[in-house]
């Protein structure tokens, strides 16, 4: 499901939001986390390509805000991946390997984690092409990932530069890595994908326009949480139109728990 920059979610009781957003290049005019936060009412963000949070929300805002993310910079470039949550406790964690491109947080008493975890390990992926390409890196965070979390419950979304769901169009084929992919991350991890799980019969919707290639569909970006929560998925969406479009080439990705 696609939604406009005008989309403006109403605040529910018992209603948690998770967000994936490549900001591009660190997020040029600042008002991406702000949009979500504040105008898409988003409890768990996790960004990727964005500039230190404190450029993007201010103390007026959020008084404890520095309490409130974690934030690593790719070397040399000054932007990485952050996750931010509403309240709660956040302690960092570094995926080794990946300074800059993932980052984590074991999360604890977050009003947001009613009823669904006591505590969790979240991560905010920008899969690099450092590695002889990108499925190989993903790989790889995820053997980090295993190593960092255990048998413990996991939160995992951003932008892996590869395909995260699978096409219904026969002709359309997915690589092979791809595919194997999405299957570990549902068979070793135990997590369903948001965007798959609540669009069922849909063709994928596009959350990659790059500059140079504006219509072929890239759906590169999702949201992984446990399987167990299935029941409580009440939507996810790829928020879309000429304001997200001025923001990013990536459209944010939100799904919505109840």
């Amino acid at each position: 499901m696609t939604d406009s920059f005008g989309f403006k979610p109403s605040p529910q009781e018992h209603v948690m939001r998770i967000a994936t957003y490549n900001l591009l290049k660190g997020g040029t005019k600042r008002t991406h986390w702000k949009e979500m936060i504040e105008s898409h009412l988003v409890d768990l963000l996790l960004t990727q390509e964005s500039a230190r949070p404190d450029l993007h929300l201010t103390p007026d805002m959020f008084p404890d805000f520095q309490k409130q993310f974690v934030w690593e910079m790719s070397e040399n470039k000054g932007w990485g991946s952050a996750i931010f949550s509403r309240d709660g406790r956040l302690e960092a964690i570094q995926v080794p390997g990946f300074s800059g491109w993932a980052v984590g947080a074991k999360i604890t008493n977050a009003t947001w984690q009613r009823d669904l975890c006591e505590s969790i390990f979240v991560f905010s992926l920008h899969a690099p092409e450092l590695m002889g390409g990108y499925a190989k890196a993903v790989n790889k965070f995820l053997d980090e990932v295993k190593m960092i979390a255990g048998q413990n419950e996991v939160i995992i979304g951003g932008d892996f530069n590869l395909t995260v769901s699978r096409w219904l169009s026969p002709e359309k084929k997915i690589s092979k890595h791809d595919l194997a992919i999405q299957a570990r991350l549902a068979d070793e991890f135990a997590l369903m994908n948001c965007w798959q799980e609540a669009n069922p019969g849909q063709e994928l919707h596009q959350t990659l326009r790059w500059t140079n290639n504006r219509e072929t569909v890239y759906h590169c970006d999702g949201i992984f949480v446990p399987k167990s929560w299935k029941s409580r998925l009440q939507s996810c969406r790829v928020l879309s139109g000429e304001e997200w479009d001025r923001l990013s080439d990536h459209n944010p990705v939100v799904a919505t728990f109840g």
